[in-house]
Formats: C-alpha cells, sequence, structure tokens
C-alpha cells in the first residue's frame, strides 16, 4: 500500500517556485490565492526571506499542494485512490496533509499555515531558541543527557541516530557540547532562531488552538497520522485542541514511519520541496 508524505521547514530552496511552476503551470492559480489570503508573493521570496519562518512555512505548503494537485491532475483516479493511501508530513507537513485528507480546504489551510508561522515567529522573537540536530548517538542517549539539563529537548526523531534537539539558545548549546562529549558524531546547528516542538512555542500553541476554533474541520475519512502519537489520528479529533498540543510535542518520525510499515504500507512517495523524507524513510 501507498503512503504519501509532506516535508517541513528545512525543505524550502530559493527557486522552488519557479521549478513548480515551470513543470505544472495550474499551479498559477495556487499562488495566486495564496497571495490573496496571506498577503504574501511567494513566488518572490529572497534566500533571507525563507530563512524566516513567517515566510517558509507557506511557501513550502503552497509548493507540497502544487506537487499533490500536479500528481492528481496526471492520475484521473488519484483524488478517488486517496481513501486507500495513507497521509502522513513532518511537523508543518501534517498540515498539507490536513488538506490532502480533505479535512480542510485550501482557503482554511493557507488561513491556519499563515496564523501559525505569525505565531511562531514572534514566540521566536521574544524568546530566541536554537535547535542542533545531533548525530551518532541512540534516542536513550540523548534522551538522558537531556534530562539533566533544565531547558533543552528532543525535539526531531529522524531516523536511528539522527535527534534534532532545541531549547533557549544556552542549554541547547550546553547539550549540544555535553553530547559530543559522549560520543555524538556531530553537534550540527540548525539555522532557525526558535525552539520549534517545545515548551517554548507554548504561547503559539495556544494561539493556534484559538484561531483553528474558527476553521471548518470536515469529518477524517482516510489513514492520517500523527506527528504526536506516531499512529493514526482518530476520527472525530478536536482539531484546535490536536493542533495545540502538535506545535508543542516531539515529532515522532521514525516511530511514524515504523507504524505505516507495520499497517501494510510499503511504498512512500514524498510531494514538496527535496526529497528528505524519502532518505529518512530509508534508514528507518
Amino acid at each position: 500500500m501507498k503512503a504519501l508524505l509532506f516535508p517541513g521547514q528545512g525543505a524550502q530552496t530559493t527557486h522552488m517556485a519557479e521549478e513548480i511552476l515551470s513543470i505544472y503551470p495550474d499551479a498559477a492559480r495556487l499562488y495566486e490565492d495564496a497571495k490573496k489570503v496571506t498577503g504574501i508573493d511567494l513566488t518572490k521570496l529572497t534566500e533571507a526571506d525563507l530563512a524566516m519562518t513567517r515566510y517558509s512555512q507557506p511557501a513550502i505548503v503552497v509548493h507540497s499542494i502544487a506537487c499533490l494537485e500536479k500528481e492528481r491532475s496526471g492520475n484521473p483516479e488519484s483524488a478517488q485512490a486517496t481513501a486507500a493511501t495513507a497521509l502522513a508530513g513532518f511537523s508543518l507537513g501534517e498540515y498539507t496533509a490536513l488538506y490532502a485528507a480533505g479535512l480542510v480546504s485550501f482557503t482554511d489551510l493557507l488561513l491556519l499555515v499563515n496564523e501559525r508561522a505569525r505565531l511562531m515567529q514572534a514566540a521566536a522573537e521574544k524568546t530566541p531558541g536554537a535547535m542542533y540536530a545531533v548525530l551518532g548517538l541512540t534516542d536513550g542517549q540523548i534522551e538522558d543527557c537531556l534530562s539533566e539539563i533544565e531547558g533543552v529537548y528532543p525535539v526531531n526523531y529522524n531516523c536511528p541516530g539522527q535527534v534534532v534537539i532545541a531549547g533557549t539558545e544556552a542549554a541547547a548549546e550546553k547539550a549540544a557540547a555535553q553530547l559530543l562529549s559522549l560520543g555524538a558524531r556531530r553537534a550540527l546547528r540548525l539555522s532557525v532562531n526558535g525552539a520549534f516542538h517545545t515548551p517554548l512555542m507554548a504561547e503559539a500553541a495556544r494561539g493556534i488552538r484559538e484561531f483553528a476554533k474558527g476553521i471548518a474541520f470536515k469529518t477524517l475519512t482516510v489513514p492520517l497520522y500523527s506527528n504526536a502519537t506516531a499512529s493514526l489520528v482518530a476520527v472525530g479529533t478536536d482539531f484546535p485542541a490536536y493542533l495545540e498540543t502538535h506545535m508543542i510535542s516531539p515529532v515522532r518520525f521514525t516511530d511514524e514511519v515504523r507504524r505505516m510499515r507495520a499497517d501494510g504500507y510499503d511504498e512512500f512517495a514524498e510531494l514538496g520541496p527535496g526529497k528528505v523524507l524519502t532518505g529518512l524513510v530509508k534508514k528507518i
């Protein structure tokens, strides 16, 4: 069985809008709609713009939706076949999955992501943080180390031997140094100024919950997997409350993919900029 994966922040490239428009001209209407809703021309973002979560989030989501619609347009039965296809996203990519699952309209998705990006940018500016990709240690080794350092957390379980940590700048820097001393091959600081998927995003998480109460979520009818629980999202889920939890919970991608494989999904296709997730799936 097949699963569709949608990437999150970090997958963006400067020329991604230009590239998808060149092979799928119909994507122009998506970018036009996005400009009307967000006030941002996502086709003209600079490298500096895309380094900011405020702009990278809507840019990645619209590109991913364009890739999804391109696939559907090439296969008239693809939209109907989605019912037998599992959906999952990495962090921000889970919002794209909400659209792919038919839970929200494109306009409502844009509204949600635009507000999420605004809230997270504000939180990062109010309480700057840092994130490091740690390679070469087990999840348990990293968790044990972080349990003794206040203000830093494991936030992205990417694949075996690769975990991202995040927290205040001082705590994250201290943890990275400690993990290197424990035998980590690398502790690479990421180009972000916020501690995403940590309690430092709590104010933003409350904000997205309140905002999402104004969004009309439809009934879930397809298999949708969760970063927060590494299992299926339940029918009848309170999505405003879930999106609050999602923003401050670790991305359990390793366990999520393993659960999908155990449930019979053995073909994975990534829709969006880059191929980071398919690379992680291979390692998992």
